[in-house]
């Protein structure tokens, strides 16, 4: 009984601190929303730069020299392919796993403070709900008490902790999913980059299978 008496002070508190803890997860949910906004602009005009440019180097000068470019382009996806040539020395195997061990640590890096858009975007509208809640359990109680015109102008004070809750969450939810894409873009864009230069290494060790080959079968006929 004690603890029922207990919670329904609490309860009878009204919405008010809802609302305030809406208003600042929703002040954290703009930052982040700008933060990645600005990130992912970046990162992505850089990246299609880096693409291009790797594609022309690759195509008319080969392997060599390609870690120039990935020093000079500011994309996370240039860390991703530097790690992939460092290690092509040791097989394309190594190098594969090398790429995919960055991967993983430039995607938890660039995703860093997503996970609050996400809790966002699921949980405030219960936390709305909550707060409405709240506020009709306070109505009743001025109804109880026979404070009959402060009942609905309560149940109206409810109803919009509910509707900034879904304030909070839809462009949450939203520009999560948004940002989420855009780092799958990234990592595309890694693959796709990886790809070309694994390309380009079988190309050219092929070729030089063929002229050591030529090599060989021209000194045995000399002999």
């Amino acid at each position: 009984m004690e603890l029922t008496n207990i919670l329904m002070k609490f309860a009878v508190g009204g919405p008010g601190w809802v609302l305030v803890l809406l208003i600042i997860l929703s002040v954290a949910s703009i930052g982040v929303i700008i933060e990645k906004a600005i990130l992912f602009s970046k990162f992505q005009s850089e990246t299609k730069r880096l693409l291009a440019e790797m594609k022309f180097h690759l195509e008319s000068k080969g392997l060599d020299g390609a870690m120039d470019i990935l020093a000079e382009s500011k994309s996370p996806v240039a860390n991703i392919i530097n790690h992939q040539l460092s290690s092509l020395n040791l097989g394309p195997e190594a190098a594969s796993e090398a790429m995919e061990a960055e991967k993983i640590m430039t995607k938890m890096n660039i995703e860093k403070h997503l996970a609050l858009l996400g809790t966002l975007g699921a949980n405030a509208p219960f936390i709305g709900l909550f707060g409405t809640v709240l506020g009709i359990v306070h109505s009743f109680k001025d109804l109880a008490t026979s404070e009959q015109g402060g009942v609905m102008t309560g149940i109206s004070e409810a109803l919009v902790a509910t509707a900034v809750g879904l304030w909070v969450a839809i462009p949450a939810a939203i520009c999560f999913n948004f940002f989420k894409k855009r780092s799958n873009d990234l990592m595309a864009y890694a693959d796709l980059i990886s790809h070309l230069i694994l390309e380009k290494y079988y190309k050219e060790k092929r070729d030089s299978a063929r002229e050591y080959s030529k090599k060989v079968r021209l000194q045995q006929s000399v002999k």
